[in-house]
């Protein structure tokens, strides 16, 4: 009979390996809105189980005990680089699809993949566990260094492709917090570095321990490990899906607006803006805008980032900042809640109010009240 020396270690891992798989099943089988991207999220959580499974299985020497076990593959760590970039891609970017082409991100998975059947072959042959044959000790170093320079390059790639996504929300959208991934931001950042710690373990383990350090060596890491991964499908899950009023990054045909008269065109729709309160609109987008104008989308962006040197969004929030600041200094408005006259004058979001009036005036909304008081 086979015993398993359970201990908070590898309970904890054990937890985490049904936590992935659910999130896993549960982003891959539910259709939603962005099931597309949802299905490469959806892989991030099973890989980092079936791996954890595989330390369970050298943890309790289930592949001492059960020969066949070694030829199970559960080892795919080179697809969750593109798998995590893939999910980024189709969150930040609705035009994107994915090809044949893209294919040959995951080819390094099938070198992977074949490494460890030859393994298992080999530990079958010899009657040895996977992880003590000759092909492991050799070419598993260098996958584990790919592995790790793969999660983090294309968690840097992806970390651009959120950061040029909120670069283009804010030409385009007067209430971004509604579509900010600032949460997945700082989750493939706390990722990426996560996996950078592999980088002195890896060196550490070969070169002073001939690659022989003990699975429980690197418990800590597999933990963080599986934690924050459970954590990025987990908010990729739960969190409401992004639902966009237009096509996103929709490319359109340029026109151009004379240099000469980018300057009266801005103080021409200045005017616009304060004749007709398009601010006071909450779901105010740039297309909106323009459609209200008559002008061509790329009109207005140029006019608003050139002649006024501004953001959409801070073009947008500084008018209703000074419609909220006029109603304050108004004691018709002194029985209506701060919050109330931030709805009135456009802004959808208490914590964007907040944010965007701190930043307009130096102080709080409450603060500055009270100062008016």
């Amino acid at each position: 009979m086979i015993e398993l020396p359970f201990n908070i270690f590898n309970f904890l891992i054990l937890i985490s390996i049904i936590i992935g798989i659910t999130f896993g099943l549960l982003l891959i089988l539910v259709r939603r809105i962005n099931h597309k991207a949802n299905l490469f999220l959806g892989f991030v959580p099973i890989i980092i189980a079936l791996w954890n499974s595989w330390v369970l299985g050298i943890d309790f020497k289930l592949y001492d005990s059960i020969g066949y076990l070694n030829l199970v593959p559960l080892q795919y760590s080179l697809a969750l680089g593109p798998c995590v970039f893939f999910y980024t891609k189709y969150i930040t970017d609705r035009s994107f699809n994915f090809k044949k082409k893209h294919l040959i991100h995951f080819v390094p998975v099938f070198i992977e993949l074949i490494v460890s059947i030859v393994q298992g072959f080999e530990s079958i042959e010899k009657g040895i566990p996977n992880y003590n044959t000759v092909m492991f000790s050799v070419i598993s170093p260098l996958l584990q260094l790919g592995s790790i320079i793969s999660v983090i390059l294309y968690s840097l790639y992806s970390l651009k492709a959120i950061k040029n996504y909120h670069s283009w929300i804010k030409d385009n959208y007067s209430n971004e917090h509604l579509y900010n991934l600032s949460w997945l931001y700082r989750l493939f950042i706390i990722l990426a570095v996560l996996w950078f710690l592999w980088v002195p373990y890896t060196f550490v383990d070969f070169l002073f321990f001939d690659y022989e350090l003990d699975i429980k060596h690197y418990y800590p890491l597999y933990i963080l490990m599986a934690i924050i991964t459970v954590w990025i499908s987990a908010e990729g899950f739960l969190r409401p899906e992004v639902i966009f009023l237009e096509p996103l990054l929709k490319k359109s045909r340029k026109i151009a607006v004379q240099s000469d008269d980018i300057l009266q065109k801005s103080h021409w729709l200045k005017e616009q803006m304060e004749a007709n309160l398009f601010y006071l609109n909450s779901e105010l987008t740039l297309n909106v805008l323009a459609s209200e104008l008559e002008l061509h989308p790329n009109n207005v962006s140029r006019i608003i980032n050139e002649g006024l040197q501004k953001s959409f969004s801070d073009f947008v929030n500084g008018y209703r900042v000074e419609a909220v600041t006029q109603k304050l200094k108004d004691h018709r408005y002194d029985k209506i809640t701060l919050l109330g006259i931030a709805f009135d004058c456009g802004f959808s979001s208490k914590s964007t109010f907040n944010r965007v009036f701190k930043k307009a005036t130096g102080k709080t909304p409450v603060k500055y009240k009270e100062e008016l008081r």
